[in-house]
C-alpha cells in the first residue's frame, strides 16, 4: 500500500512538473533587441560564443548574422561597408581563403560590447594575423563592429607577443 501511495505521489508531481513547466521556463529568444535584466551581460556573452563558433570554426557567416545581426548592422572596418549584405559577401570570401585556420580563440563580453580575439591563419596565401573584433551589442543582438588587425610576421622581440 505504501508503494502504491508513493508512486502516486510521484506520478502527480511529474504531471504537475510537466504542466507547469511551460509557465515557468520561458525561453529566451536568441537575438533580442529589447533583452535587458540581470542576466544580460551572461546572454550576451552566450551569444557572442555562439556567434564566434559559428563565425570562426564553421565559418558560416550567413548563418552567424542571421542569428545574432538581424537588422542595422554599423561597420567601422575600413576594408568594408556597412549593412548586413555586404559583410556577409566580404566575410563569405574571406572564409574562402584556402587552408584558412583560426586559433587562439578568447572572448570577453561586458558594458554592452563583445571581443574576440583571434589568430587568422593561411600558409596557402601568406596570411598570418592577430586580430581583435569588438561588437556591439543591442540587447543580445549585435549591430556595429570595430576590429584592430595586425601582421604576424614571425620574428618578434618578445616571445608572447600578440597572444
Amino acid at each position: 500500500m505504501r508503494f502504491l501511495a508513493a508512486f502516486l505521489v510521484a506520478v502527480l508531481c511529474w504531471a504537475t512538473t510537466i504542466t507547469a513547466a511551460p509557465a515557468i521556463i520561458k525561453p529566451f529568444k536568441v537575438c533580442d533587441p529589447d533583452a535587458k535584466g540581470p542576466f544580460l551581460r551572461q546572454r550576451q556573452q552566450a551569444a557572442l560564443e555562439d556567434f564566434a563558433k559559428l563565425f570562426l570554426i564553421d565559418k558560416n557567416p550567413r548563418a552567424a548574422f542571421d542569428k545574432y545581426i538581424p537588422g542595422e548592422y554599423i561597420q567601422h572596418n575600413p576594408d568594408a561597408l556597412s549593412g548586413r549584405e555586404p559583410a556577409i559577401t566580404y566575410l563569405t570570401t574571406l572564409q574562402a581563403t584556402p587552408g584558412l585556420v583560426y586559433s587562439n580563440i578568447t572572448l570577453f563580453s561586458g558594458s554592452g560590447l563583445g571581443l574576440l580575439h583571434y589568430r587568422r591563419k593561411s600558409v596557402q596565401v601568406d596570411m598570418d594575423m592577430a586580430i581583435m573584433d569588438r561588437m556591439g551589442f543591442k540587447g543580445t543582438c549585435m549591430n556595429e563592429h570595430w576590429d584592430v588587425r595586425e601582421r604576424i610576421w614571425g620574428n618578434s622581440t618578445n616571445p608572447i607577443a600578440y597572444f
